[in-house]
């Protein structure tokens, strides 16, 4: 199962990585002023570019039989079977394990995963709690 970044993410990153291109060309064909700021300018632009194309591409969560991955900019995974607790506070879903804490932050979450998600959430919740001695 993957669950999606919200739209507004993506398209904030979009809207930044266009405005920081546009804001390079200015420079470029400005008068006088040094290269270097449209040189930084067209790196942040492209930068925020890719970092849209990233959060389309590679969904929030992606969620198997044997973890739980969040792709961010440092991809954090946990095991399923080695969560020994989960929990919802302030808008974070965290799970824990032995070496591991992973927080999915809700408000990331597409509104049309966030039913899927909290299905999965409630269900290994349960279990927990069930296994728990």
């Amino acid at each position: 199962m993957e669950i999606a970044y919200k739209n507004k993410k993506i398209l904030i990153n979009l809207i930044l990585g266009i405005v920081w291109i546009l804001i390079s060309c200015g420079y470029f064909f400005g008068t006088g002023g040094s290269r270097w700021k449209s040189y930084a300018a067209i790196i942040l632009g492209i930068s925020y570019l890719v970092l849209a194309a990233y959060d389309y591409f590679y969904k929030y969560i992606t969620i198997t039989d044997q973890q739980i991955r969040v792709n961010v900019f440092t991809r954090k995974k946990i095991n399923i079977n080695e969560i020994t607790s989960a929990s919802y506070y302030a808008d974070d879903y965290t799970f824990k394990s032995s070496g591991t804490t992973i927080r999915i932050l809700r408000s990331q979450i597409a509104a049309k995963d966030l039913p899927k998600f909290e299905t999965f959430f409630k269900e290994l919740n349960s279990k927990l709690k069930t296994t728990d001695p």
